[in-house]
């Protein structure tokens, strides 16, 4: 069922269970044999035992997402165990629905990549579109790519804490302020339905104006 994902140089990202659980990043698969698939990482990973491992693997129509375990890491190379059907779903592709909103928001730096960051100051930022895979925030500061913030969204009455990673970083020419680009990671699937419930009902009342 997964062969037509699981193949040499199909791009996967990775989202780690560890403490703190916000390591995500993007790999492509190197060698595939019967116990294991092997995926080629930029960097650097330092956790010694096994980790359970979500992965996407996406195709022009569908996306493959695995549940697995990471059985050992070897100079640039993730040892991932081939799972059993039961932890492997075929989901039709689909771009989420993206909304404008102009929301003010307190945003905590709290890692770079797999590097934990201790920081008690916020930067302040305006939320200026969401969608269930991300935000983009508008900021007077320059966020390194890579960097992973926390920051709070009510959403019908209801605090939601969202954690993101940038993936990119452009500057606004009207104000010289940078665009934040970022996905979310750790997000549960109750908040992700919740923003994409709110995306869609704010959709249907701007095509309703």
């Amino acid at each position: 069922m997964s062969g037509a994902f699981i193949s040499k140089d199909a791009a996967i990202k990775l989202e780690i269970d560890v403490i703190p659980p916000y390591l995500s990043f993007w790999g492509k698969i190197h060698l595939v044999d019967k116990k294991f698939f092997v995926v080629k990482i930029d960097g650097k990973y330092v956790q010694n035992e096994p980790r359970k491992v979500k992965c996407t693997i996406p195709n022009e129509k569908k996306v493959c997402v695995i549940n697995s375990t990471i059985h050992g890491f070897e100079n640039d190379l993730l040892f991932i165990e081939i799972p059993s059907n039961n932890n492997i779903e075929i989901l039709q592709r689909r771009k989420y629905v993206r909304i404008a909103v102009d929301k003010e928001v307190e945003c905590y730096l709290i890692g770079i990549n797999d590097r934990r960051v201790e920081n008690t100051k916020f930067f302040p930022a305006t939320l200026k579109d969401i969608s269930g895979g991300g935000v983009l925030l508008n900021t007077s500061l320059s966020i390194p790519i890579g960097t992973v913030i926390v920051f709070e969204l009510d959403i019908n009455g209801a605090s939601i804490l969202l954690t993101c990673k940038v993936l990119r970083n452009t500057e606004n020419e009207n104000n010289q302020s940078r665009n934040i680009g970022c996905e979310f990671i750790a997000l549960s699937d109750n908040d992700r339905q919740r923003i994409i419930s709110y995306c869609s009902k704010e959709q249907l009342k701007h095509k309703r104006k």
